[in-house]
């Protein structure tokens, strides 16, 4: 786990077989717990180069991000290598502020190789993430 990724906000799981890594995050979170959690979900023992992501956020606040920590977040994580960049990257939210902050996060890493979608289902998150 990352030292800036606190256990009790990410709950990591990978499923091969849908070549899916889960990546489940409650509370109120901060731009570096964000970050931490990406470090933590790709650096994971379960997690394979070239799994999708699902960034379930049904259960967090972002309410303490703006839009300059969106965009630095979509710049760090446009850094990574192929394999982790060249991936589906799916937000799954639950309230319209999550949905708008993760569709702004989409803007800015559209110049990214990762596709970014946003979703309330979680069915249609899995159901693009494995097209």
């Amino acid at each position: 786990m990352s030292r800036y990724c606190r256990s009790d906000l990410i709950e990591l799981r990978a499923d091969p077989e849908k070549g899916i890594a889960y990546i489940k995050m409650t509370g109120p979170l901060q731009k570096k717990d964000i970050l931490g959690a990406f470090d933590a979900a790709v650096a994971d023992d379960s997690y394979r180069s070239g799994m999708n992501r699902l960034w379930d956020y049904r259960d967090a606040d972002l309410s303490a991000l703006d839009s300059a920590a969106i965009a630095e977040m979509a710049q760090y994580s446009s850094k990574f290598p192929n394999g982790i960049n060249d991936a589906k990257v799916a937000f799954l939210v639950g309230r319209k502020l999550e949905f708008g902050l993760t569709r702004m996060f989409a803007a800015y890493a559209s110049e990214m190789s990762s596709t970014v979608k946003v979703f309330y289902s979680l069915e249609d998150a899995e159901v693009w993430l494995i097209q």
